[in-house]
C-alpha cells in the first residue's frame, strides 16, 4: 500500500517533508518513505500532510457516562474521593451504563484520531475491567492504558496506577503503592489546599513516574523536579474550567522538565488534543514565549513524550515502524501554505480535517 502526501511529519525529530510516497508493506510496516512521483496506485493526495497519531495522557473515561455533571460545585466537591459527587455518581451506574459510557468515550477519541490514551480508572480492578470489556466491543482498536486505584479487585486487569492525591493514603502505603505498580501517577498540587498539605513533596519520596496538573508548583518545585526522572502531565483546558489557574509551561520549559498533556474527564472535555497544546501556546505568547521551536516541543509532548511515559513505542512516521498515522485535510486547514509548520499543525489540526486514519494494514476514511 502506498500512501501520498503533499507534508509529513518524519522521524523522531519531526522533521518536516514535502512530497513523500509512504511505502507500507503487507505486515503493516513502514518499508520506505520517498518522492510522491515514485507512488502508483496510491492513497492520499498532495493536499493532505501525514501526522503521527498522538497521545493523550491524562483522561477519566468513567465520567462519560454523566457528561456536564455538577456545574455549579468547586473541584473538591465535584471530584474528592470517597465523598465527591463524581464518586457518588459512579456508585449509581449499572455496570453495563458504565461500559458503554467508556466504550463511547473510547470511540469518540478513536474517530479523533488519538494512538493513545492513558486512563484514570476509579473503583479499583472492577474500574479496569470496565475499561478492559469496554476496548474488547470496540475490538482493541486503540491503544489504552489503564491505571487503576486500590479498591475491589485492584490491582487485578488494571496497567498500573492511578489516584486522585498522594494524600488519600498514609506516606508509607503511598511509597509501596508507587514502586509496586508501575507506571505510578498521581494529582499533585491542582489547587492551593493540596499543595499546602506537601502532596509534591509525598510524591517525589514516592517517586511516581507522573504528575498530573502541578498549578500551584513554584519556581523551586521545578528545580526539585527537573533533578528526577518525572513527567508532568498539562490539562489546561480543565484547569480553567475548574476556575483554578493558568499551568505552568513556561517554567517546565525552562526547567526542561517531561512533560506531556492530558483532556482530564470525560464528563466534561472531548479528548481533542490539539485544543489543550494550542491552549498551552496561547498561554507561553503571553509569558512572550514564542517561535517554530516552542510550537514543535509542544507537538514532541503528544507525538513522543506521551508514549515514553507509558512505555510504549511512539507512533511517528519512520520506516520500519508499523504505520501508525493521520492524513489531515491541508489545503482547507491551510498549514500546507503555512511558513511556521509547526506552530500551523499545533493551531489548526482538528477532529473536522481528519480524512484518513492509517492502523497498520488497514485505511479508515472520515
Amino acid at each position: 500500500m502506498e500512501i501520498k502526501a503533499g507534508l509529513a511529519l518524519i522521524g523522531k525529530e519531526l522533521s518536516v517533508k514535502k512530497d513523500v510516497c509512504i511505502n507500507i508493506n503487507n505486515d503493516g510496516i513502514i518499508e520506505s518513505i520517498g518522492s510522491n512521483n515514485t507512488c502508483n496506485n496510491s492513497i492520499g493526495s498532495t493536499n493532505l500532510i501525514a501526522i503521527p497519531q498522538p497521545a493523550n495522557s491524562h483522561v477519566h473515561s468513567g465520567d462519560n457516562g454523566f457528561p456536564e455533571y455538577g456545574i455549579g460545585k468547586n473541584l473538591h466537591e465535584l471530584v474528592s474521593y470517597p465523598d465527591g459527587l463524581k464518586h457518588k455518581l459512579l456508585n449509581s451506574l449499572p455496570y453495563n451504563s458504565l461500559i458503554n459510557g467508556i466504550m463511547k468515550f473510547y470511540e469518540t477519541a478513536y474517530n479523533m484520531g488519538l494512538g493513545l490514551l492513558i486512563d484514570f480508572r476509579e473503583g479499583g480492578g472492577v474500574g479496569c475491567k470496565a475499561s478492559k470489556d469496554a476496548l474488547s466491543i470496540l475490538n482493541n482498536k486503540i491503544d489504552v492504558l489503564i491505571l487503576g486505584r486500590p479498591g475491589p479487585d485492584f490491582p487485578r486487569y488494571c496497567d498500573g496506577l492511578g489516584i486522585s492525591s498522594p494524600l488519600d493514603y498514609n506516606p508509607e502505603e503511598i511509597v509501596r503503592l508507587s514502586n509496586t505498580y508501575r507506571p505510578s501517577m498521581t494529582h499533585v498540587a491542582e489547587d492551593p489546599e493540596s499543595r499546602e498539605k506537601f502532596d509534591f513533596e509525598i510524591s517525589l519520596k514516592a517517586s511516581f513516574d507522573a504528575i498530573i496538573h502541578g498549578l500551584y508548583l513554584n519556581e523551586k518545585d521545578f528545580i526539585k523536579l527537573s533533578q528526577t526522572n518525572t513527567y508532568l502531565i498539562f490539562c489546561p483546558t480543565s484547569n480553567l474550567w475548574h476556575g483554578l489557574r493558568i499551568p505552568p509551561i513556561d517554567l517546565a520549559l525552562k526547567y526542561n522538565i517531561k512533560f506531556s498533556v492530558g483532556t482530564d474527564n470525560a464528563s466534561w472535555f472531548l479528548p481533542d488534543i490539539y485544543k489543550e497544546v494550542n491552549e498551552l501556546l496561547l498561554f507561553l505568547r503571553l509569558k512572550g514565549i514564542k517561535g517554530e521551536d516552542v510550537a514543535k516541543k509542544l507537538l514532541e509532548s503528544i507525538y513522543l513524550n506521551g508514549y515514553y511515559l507509558a512505555k510504549i513505542r511512539p507512533k511517528i512516521i519512520e520506516e520500519g515502524n508499523f504505520a501508525n498515522f493521520l492524513l489531515i485535510d491541508g489545503d482547507n486547514s491551510n498549514i500546507l501554505r503555512s511558513i511556521n509548520i509547526y506552530n500551523a499543525i499545533v493551531k489548526r489540526v482538528m477532529p473536522g480535517f481528519i480524512k484518513y486514519r492509517i492502523d497498520r494494514k488497514k485505511i479508515y476514511s472520515f
